[in-house]
C-alpha cells in the first residue's frame, strides 16, 4: 500500500457525514444519529465538507432529486448510505461500517472521480447547445438552499464568538457556552444559495433573477427568491420554505413538503396503537414523549449555536429510546435543564421571536415566543420522565405535539409563513426549530401560500 492508500484509509476512518432526513424515516434518522455519535464522527454542514451522505428513509421524487443534487455536490472520496425505516440498530451500524470500507477503496474512488468528470463534460457540452438541465425548466428543490448559520455551527459561532462569550460565561456553564452564541439571533448567515426555486427566468444555479421592490424602510432593494430546504442541518425532514429576501429579511414565504414514501409516524406511534385497540402503557407513551421533546430541544439548541448542550439533549434522547435501564436519567436531565434555563445569552437571543397568540387561530396550541416553546419542552420532558414506570393503560391521544388524530403539525405549518414574514434569515431558522413540525403527520401535497 502506497502513501496515498495509507492517507485515504486514515482519512476515511472518521468521515464527516451529512444526514438527509426523509418524512416517515424518523426511526432511521434517530438510529443513524445515535450510531454516528457513538463512533465520534463529526457532522458536515454542507455537501462540500462531507465524505458520507446518509439518506434516512425513502424519498419521493421531488426529494430524491434534491438528494441527487447533494450527491453530485459531494467531492470524492465519498460514500453514500441509504437506510430504510425498518432497519435494526445493528443493521444501521453495519451499513455505516461498510461506508468506511468504500471510502478507503482507492481504485473505486478513482473510478468514481473519473466518471464524475465524464458526466460533467457531457453536461457542459449539452448546456452549450441549449440542452442542459437549465434549458426549458427550473429545478424546484436541487439541494440545501441557504443555511442561516454558515458552514457549520461550531466553525462560525464558536470561532468567531468564543472569545467574546467564553471568558464571560465559561465558569457558569463549564463548557464555553459562549462558543455557541452570536449576535441577537445567533448570526453567521451563510452565503450558500441553493439550486432552484421554481417559476420565472433562471439565473446562476437555477435561482430566479433578482427583482426590485420597496423594503420595510421604504427603500428600493433587490428581491431574491431563495428556498430553505429540503436538506439543511437541523431542519425538519422534507420541509421547503420558498422565501423572497431583501437583504437578510424575509418579505414573503411559501411552505411545501418534499415527501417520503411510507406511513410510519414514529413520535405518534404509542397513541395511534392505543387508538387501534392495542395495549400500550402510559410509561411507554411518556418515554416517547420525553424523547420527542429532547429531539426538538437538540435541534433548537444546535440552530442557536450551543452545540455542547444540543449534544447533551440528543444523548439523553438516545438513552431513552435505545438503552436500558434508566438509572440516573432524571438527575442528568435536571442538570441539563438547569444549564439551559440559566443561560441569559440564550434567552436574550430567543426572546420575542416567532410569537404566536390567539390571533393565529384556535388550532395553533403553541402560544408564546421561542423561549416559551423551549420552556414547554423542558417542563414536558420533566413530567414525562416521572411517568416512565407507570404500567397503567394509555387512554388518551395527546401526543408530543397535540392530539394525534388532529395532525397538529398542519396547524404549525399554516402559521409558519406569517411568523417568517419580516424575520431575519437567522431568526427564521430559530422560529422553524422552535415550532419543529413533525412532517410524518402531513401529506406530501401540503402547501401553504403567504401573500
Amino acid at each position: 500500500m502506497g502513501v496515498s492508500g495509507r492517507l485515504l484509509r486514515y482519512a476515511s476512518a472518521r468521515p464527516r457525514s451529512l444526514l438527509v432526513a426523509v418524512p416517515h424515516g424518523t426511526r432511521a434518522r434517530l438510529l443513524a444519529e445515535a450510531e454516528l455519535a457513538r463512533r465520534g464522527w463529526r457532522p458536515a454542514g454542507t455537501p462540500a465538507s462531507a465524505d458520507l451522505l446518509v439518506v434516512c428513509g425513502s424519498p419521493e421524487e421531488s426529494l430524491a432529486r434534491a438528494v441527487e443534487t447533494i450527491w453530485a455536490d459531494t467531492p470524492c472520496p465519498r460514500a453514500r448510505v441509504e437506510l430504510r425505516d425498518d432497519l435494526r440498530p445493528e443493521q444501521v451500524a453495519d451499513a455505516l461500517g461498510g461506508a468506511v470500507s468504500r471510502l478507503a477503496d482507492g481504485p473505486a474512488q478513482r473510478r468514481d472521480a473519473a466518471e464524475r468528470v465524464r458526466h460533467q463534460t457531457r453536461r457542459d457540452r449539452g448546456g452549450a447547445h441549449g440542452h442542459g438541465p437549465e434549458h426549458g425548466r427550473q429545478e424546484h428543490e436541487n439541494g440545501h438552499a441557504v443555511d442561516g448559520h454558515g458552514d457549520r455551527h461550531g466553525d462560525r459561532h464558536g470561532d468567531r464568538h468564543g472569545d467574546r462569550h467564553g471568558d464571560r460565561h465559561g465558569d457558569r456553564h463549564g463548557d464555553r457556552h459562549g462558543d455557541g452564541h452570536g449576535d441577537r439571533h445567533g448570526h453567521g448567515h451563510g452565503d450558500r444559495h441553493g439550486h432552484g426555486h421554481g417559476d420565472g427566468v433562471g439565473g446562476p444555479g437555477g435561482l430566479r433573477m433578482a427583482g426590485r421592490g420597496p423594503d420595510r424602510d421604504g427603500l428600493t432593494l433587490d428581491r431574491l427568491h431563495v428556498p430553505l430546504g429540503p436538506v439543511l442541518p437541523d431542519w425538519p425532514a422534507g420541509l421547503v420554505v420558498e422565501t423572497v429576501l431583501q437583504g437578510d429579511v424575509i418579505q414573503r414565504a411559501r411552505v411545501r413538503i418534499s415527501g417520503g414514501s411510507g406511513v410510519e409516524r414514529f413520535w405518534d406511534a404509542p397513541w395511534l396503537a392505543a387508538l387501534a385497540g392495542r395495549h400500550v402503557t402510559r410509561g411507554a407513551a411518556a418515554r416517547r414523549r420525553a424523547a420527542s421533546h429532547l429531539d426538538s430541544l437538540g435541534r433548537l439548541l444546535a440552530v442557536s449555536g450551543w452545540d455542547s448542550s444540543a449534544t447533551r439533549a440528543r444523548r439523553l434522547r438516545d438513552r431513552l429510546l435505545w438503552e436500558r435501564p434508566d438509572d440516573g436519567l432524571a438527575e442528568d436531565f435536571a442538570r441539563f435543564a438547569r444549564r439551559v434555563r440559566r443561560s441569559r445569552p440564550l434567552r436574550w437571543m430567543l426572546r420575542g421571536l416567532g410569537t404566536v397568540d390567539a390571533s393565529h387561530g384556535p388550532a395553533v396550541r403553541v402560544r408564546g415566543d421561542v423561549v416559551a416553546r423551549m420552556e414547554r419542552w423542558l417542563a414536558g420532558t420533566e413530567a414525562a420522565l416521572g411517568e416512565l414506570d407507570d404500567r397503567s393503560r394509555l387512554a388518551d391521544d395527546e401526543g408530543p405535539r397535540g392530539p394525534v388524530g388532529e395532525r397538529p403539525s398542519e396547524s404549525l405549518l399554516a402559521v409558519l409563513p406569517t411568523l417568517l414574514a419580516g424575520a431575519e434569515l437567522a431568526a427564521a431558522r430559530l422560529i422553524v426549530a422552535s415550532l419543529d413540525p413533525d412532517l410524518d403527520q402531513v401529506p406530501s401535497a401540503y402547501e401553504v401560500l403567504h401573500a
